[in-house]
């Protein structure tokens, strides 16, 4: 006696074609979607730049002069230093370090 199991290829293959015949319409509709959300949206910018320490925050031995190592706290006063520091004493007075100050607000 020969068993045969009815056959459901026709009808299963009917199934996933219907079931997944949509899939890259929906994939495509997503991909246009974060398409026009890129346009819509403004570019990450960079952070504004923070305004410059108060001269007494950085005058950490508070003697009324930042010396060298003081301004290392701050890399871009540091990497100045040399150009603020006009009487090249190693050491800036309010005065100088107000001149990096206001280019930097």
């Amino acid at each position: 006696m020969t068993h045969t199991a009815p056959r459901l290829t026709g009808p299963a293959i009917a199934f996933a074609i219907a079931a997944f015949a949509n899939t890259p319409f929906a994939y495509a509709q997503d991909a246009a979607r974060g398409a026009g959300d890129a346009q819509t949206r403004p570019p990450h910018s960079a952070p504004a730049p923070s305004s410059p320490k108060p001269f007494e925050e950085l005058d950490a031995n508070a003697d009324g002069a930042i010396s060298k190592d003081e301004a290392a706290v701050d890399p871009p006063l540091a990497q100045a230093f040399g150009t603020l520091d006009t009487d090249a004493d190693g050491r800036l007075t309010p005065e100088e370090y107000g001149v990096y100050a206001q280019g930097q607000s």
